[in-house]
């Protein structure tokens, strides 16, 4: 009787253990994802900032009836031509007319996903297992829209390391429930 009551104490210490530990680890990943995930917005927030400021700004001063001033980015001094050469962690820019056709880009191929409006950043595959978190700014002078900036970072800025602290967070639970039974069950009184 007595041994059936260890084991039974053995498997309830250990269950109870096992859920704390997973409901930790979870609360942990999902925290640490999330402060992933808002570092990349962050740092998509600030390139379209200062991308906004570098912008070089063309004023025609031919008005017309239909259209008083001609305002225009100029794309080749506001940002020159794509680099030839890229790395792996790399900011990519597009710049998009005011009816939203591709003008400027720093991909090699442009990328046939549609412009989403919105501060924030979204997630889109690129290709099979290559996804980007990308936003994408409209971009205003006096009320007049002169154009639509996208930014895209490399999503594995994000998967890499979660997929890291996964394994590490399933081997340490894994370890410590084992290590919580092991005790349970051999340590004697």
């Amino acid at each position: 009787m007595f041994q059936t009551t260890r084991r039974r104490l053995a498997l309830w210490y250990t269950g109870v253990t096992a859920i704390f530990l997973l409901v930790f680890a979870t609360g942990f990943y999902i925290y640490v994802r999330s402060t992933l995930i808002e570092r990349v917005d962050d740092t998509l927030s600030h390139v379209i900032e200062v991308v906004q400021r570098s912008l070089v700004v063309d004023v025609t001063d031919q008005p017309t009836a239909a259209q008083p001033s001609q305002v225009k980015i100029n794309l080749e001094a506001s940002f020159g031509n794509p680099p030839a050469e890229v790395d792996d962690d790399r900011i990519d820019l597009e710049w998009f007319s005011d009816q939203g056709n591709l003008l400027w880009s720093t991909f090699s191929e442009p990328l046939d996903i549609p412009m989403h409006l919105g501060h924030r950043g979204e997630t889109v595959e690129v290709s099979s297992g290559y996804w980007l978190r990308q936003s994408t700014q409209r971009v205003t002078l006096n009320n007049y829209v002169l154009g639509y900036l996208r930014v895209s970072h490399p999503w594995f800025e994000v998967t890499k390391p979660t997929h890291q602290l996964i394994i590490d967070l399933s081997l340490g639970t894994s370890l410590l429930v084992g290590l919580v039974a092991g005790l349970g069950w051999f340590c004697r009184d």
